[in-house]
């Protein structure tokens, strides 16, 4: 599965490896992430919370955020929301990464400003080639709600 199937993050030349915060109040799904971005050459961040995972992207600034909807305390939507309003966080790529699969929560995360929206469970391959597209074009805009979203083709039950 992912052992032999990581990619190296810092291609083209980059020193310091690629930071990706990961928001999600599942602990499974956080150590999952954590571990795959981590082998796969990204310095890979993990909040609980949307309030923390707020401060964590205000203070590290990473290079792309994967954001869960249905969080309590404070949601994703609200999360995302926020992130927008900052000055400081507006320009980071989001990614949402939900359960939710209807076509209108993909529709809404992307006129609320996520860059794409993928369905949990999730393909690695897929998501890890989404991730190194957002990182590499800067281009938002590209192929927003792609083949990652497909059920059909899950490495992880999320």
């Amino acid at each position: 599965m992912i052992e032999a199937q990581t990619h190296d993050a810092q291609a083209g030349g980059m020193s310091d490896p690629r930071t990706i915060l990961a928001i999600d109040d599942e602990r499974d799904v956080l150590d999952f992430l954590h571990l795959v971005l981590e082998r796969s050459g990204y310095r890979a961040l993990t909040c609980a919370n949307g309030t923390d995972g707020l401060i964590k992207a205000h203070v590290e600034r990473p290079d792309l955020i994967l954001l869960d909807i249905m969080m309590e305390e404070m949601d994703g939507w609200e999360t995302l929301r926020l992130l927008q309003l900052d000055e400081e966080s507006r320009e980071i790529p989001v990614v949402i990464l939900s359960a939710r699969s209807e076509p209108k929560d993909k529709i809404r995360a992307l006129q609320e400003g996520a860059v794409d929206y993928i369905v949990k469970p999730f393909s690695v391959l897929d998501s890890l080639d989404k991730i190194r597209a957002i990182l590499a074009d800067g281009d938002a805009g590209s192929d927003p709600v792609g083949e990652a979203a497909n059920d059909d083709d899950a490495d992880h039950p999320g």
